[in-house]
């Protein structure tokens, strides 16, 4: 309940005099290690580049599964951390929506962040890593290059 994941049954909470009823983005933007001023815009922009602005204000349950991821990779992408982990992130999006998502990850990597990115999609891989291995019943194989596991 405290970050945001679970519903308030009842009662309320507080993080640095922030109500959890009242102010979850606040909440999120402290456990984040964001300023309030800055995750607010921020995930504005997000959702511009990644195309659900439209749906900004929506809850996440109302949107559809191509939005929920990406809302999913907004999140992961909205404070600074070095390192990004995205677990199949544009699975059942269209193509222009894969594009966008794609375009986002490109940026986090030039700006110097870390993705570590699980994806069926060989096409996926060639957009976006440098570096890919095989995983084959839980066992990692063939590290290295695209060319060089081609």
């Amino acid at each position: 309940m405290l970050t945001g994941d679970e519903r308030i049954s009842s009662g309320d909470a507080y993080v640095h005099g922030h109500s959890l009823k009242t102010h979850i983005h606040d909440i999120f933007c402290l456990l984040r290690g964001i300023p309030v001023r800055v995750g607010s815009a921020r995930g504005i922009q997000l959702a511009e580049q990644l195309g659900f602005l439209k749906h900004y204000d929506k809850k996440v349950h109302e949107c559809s599964g191509g939005t929920k991821r990406k809302i999913s990779t907004a999140v992961a992408l909205l404070g600074d951390a070095p390192l990004v982990f995205l677990d199949e992130p544009t699975t059942g999006m269209d193509p222009a929506s894969k594009r966008r998502v794609w375009s986002c990850v490109s940026s986090a990597v030039v700006g110097g962040r870390s993705v570590v990115l699980t994806s069926h999609s060989m096409e996926e891989c060639e957009a976006l890593c440098s570096r890919l291995t095989v995983m084959v019943n839980g066992r990692l194989y063939c590290l290295g290059p695209l060319q060089h596991l081609k």
